[in-house]
């Protein structure tokens, strides 16, 4: 599904170019959120209810005027309008749905915030947050900022205009304030700040309505940000076929571990293996196969260690009978970044940028080492890098906070600094892909913030990268499936409960849901 930042520029094509009328578009807005608010009604079975919808002076506040019109006329609900724009400081479309309701019976009030305001805003059932639309792009501060706190404070279920006030469209960062919203109406195509945090947890539940616009316009558009869907993974699911044997899904080499991280090697090896790969290999130090069990299944390969348990850079050599029939590594996880573990990883990277043809997945230690060499390897988008929000920093020296303000950005740079397909981990974890385009995850809860939980994925994408997936495929199937895994163990275990572990066991259900 396609996520559009801004509809102002197709707005502007529709009326212009396609001749729609702008006062129609703006009709079609209220009408589909004052369907919502009566729909609510009726389903918490209100007795005439009080709505207050609170209105600015640009076209959010114009669908929010409509949106008043269609519920006075419905006859069941008491509404009131909060204005925070003089008559005189409208235009246009929207300055003609505000003097229509001077012909219904609709209370309206001028927006300077005193007491009379704040008990309007008690007494409501059902706000409407119509304040600002996606045009914001500058903090919300003075009266206005009073004014949703006020939406916030009052207690009533808020239903928000195509995104909630406050919420960057196309980042999802907060300017300043925002209104805590139930539900969000928005308007024929979703914006990217509806499903990225911070705004994802501003927004609650998304409801994408047409107004009218012609589908050619949202395919025209130039935005290369999708919503990741269950049709899209269940489409790229790798097909499994009659006449298969285990090499016909691939063999993974996973290299990781360590003496005090046995765990994050067993977890990459067991998710490879649970995803589909047809031959899962482990090579890790001897210490850290003393210290997990593994299933029986996982082929071990011991690796040369230092006396504190950490891979020694000759243990490169000791690869050496593997590679002829490896199709895809997984690397890093648990490796440590200690100077013994950089060293194998600049000789291990050489090697599989210039020599093995097949695609590699790195997380982890792997980052972690690879953003301390003197010279950046000149990767192709058969690597797949997996870093969450501190990795990214380390890998391309962006401020850790302004990386959360804006995760696609951070992706995108990450990506084109080392020319990989990038997996930018958080409660929003992105996707940089072939032709330039970028995916947003939905899936996922906040029980995955475990130990262990980035491993699990590791191992996921190298199952479907061996599968024969291209790499942005691979990754955008195995980050959904991930999520969607953790969404299932934390039904069956609550969020409290979850453990990495658990993702593996999950991971079972998660396709099957994605396949039904």
């Amino acid at each position: 599904m396609k996520l559009i930042p801004n509809l102002d520029p197709i707005d502007k094509r529709a009326i212009q170019e396609l001749g729609i009328p702008g006062i129609l578009l703006m009709e079609e807005a209220g009408r589909n959120v004052a369907a919502k608010v009566l729909h609510l009604a009726e389903k918490l079975e209100m007795r005439r209810p009080q709505v207050t919808l609170v209105c600015g002076k640009g076209n959010n506040g114009g669908d929010g005027f409509a949106c008043a019109r269609k519920l006075a006329m419905a006859g069941t609900l008491q509404v009131v309008v909060i204005h925070a724009g003089l008559p005189e400081e409208m235009t246009g479309d929207t300055l003609a749905n505000f003097k229509l309701l001077k012909n219904y019976p609709v209370t309206t009030i001028h927006a300077v915030m005193d007491d009379q305001i704040s008990e309007t805003l008690a007494t409501s059932d059902i706000v409407v947050d119509a304040l600002f639309g996606s045009g914001l792009s500058r903090s919300i501060e003075g009266y206005h900022r009073d004014l949703v706190n006020a939406i916030n404070d009052c207690g009533a279920y808020t239903v928000a205009v195509d995104l909630p006030s406050g919420v960057h469209s196309a980042t999802g960062e907060v300017m300043g304030v925002a209104v805590q919203a139930d539900y969000t109406v928005t308007f024929a195509a979703p914006k990217p700040g509806l499903y990225l945090y911070p705004g994802k947890g501003y927004a609650g539940q998304v409801d994408v309505v047409d107004i009218g616009i012609p589908p050619t316009l949202i395919e025209a558009d130039p935005s290369r940000i999708y919503l990741m869907t269950p049709k899209m993974i269940r489409n790229r699911m790798p097909k499994h076929h009659g006449l298969s044997h285990k090499y016909s899904y691939g063999s993974v080499l996973v290299i990781a571990g360590s003496h005090d991280m046995p765990g994050a090697a067993a977890m990459v090896a067991k998710a490879a293996l649970k995803s589909g790969a047809g031959i899962v290999t482990l090579a890790s130090v001897e210490s850290a196969f003393e210290r997990v069990q593994l299933p029986p299944e996982i082929i071990c390969h011991s690796l040369p260690e230092t006396a504190e348990g950490v891979i020694k850079p000759e243990a490169f050599e000791a690869l050496a009978s593997l590679w002829e029939k490896t199709t895809t590594v997984a690397f890093g996880p648990g490796l440590t970044h200690s100077e013994s573990a950089q060293q194998f990883t600049e000789r291990l990277l050489q090697f599989l940028v210039h020599q093995f043809e097949g695609p590699v997945v790195i997380d982890a230690d792997g980052l972690n080492c690879l953003s301390m060499l003197s010279h950046v390897p000149k990767f192709s988008p058969r690597f797949v890098l997996t870093p969450h929000l501190g990795e990214c920093a380390r890998l391309t020296g962006i401020d850790k906070h302004a990386i959360q303000n804006d995760l696609l950005s951070a992706c995108r740079q990450t990506a084109e600094k080392y020319n990989a397909t990038v997996a930018l981990k958080s409660a929003s974890t992105v996707i940089y892909g072939s032709n330039q385009r970028m995916w947003i995850n939905p899936t996922g809860n906040p029980g995955m913030a475990t130990a262990g939980s980035g491993d699990v994925l590791t191992g996921i994408v190298a199952g479907f990268l061996a599968q024969g997936l291209p790499p942005d495929r691979a990754a955008r199937v195995a980050v959904y499936l991930h999520g969607l895994s953790g969404d299932k163990a934390a039904e069956a275990l609550t969020e409290y409960c979850l453990t990495a572990t658990d993702l593996i066991e999950y991971l079972a259900e998660a396709i099957q849901t994605v396949q039904a």
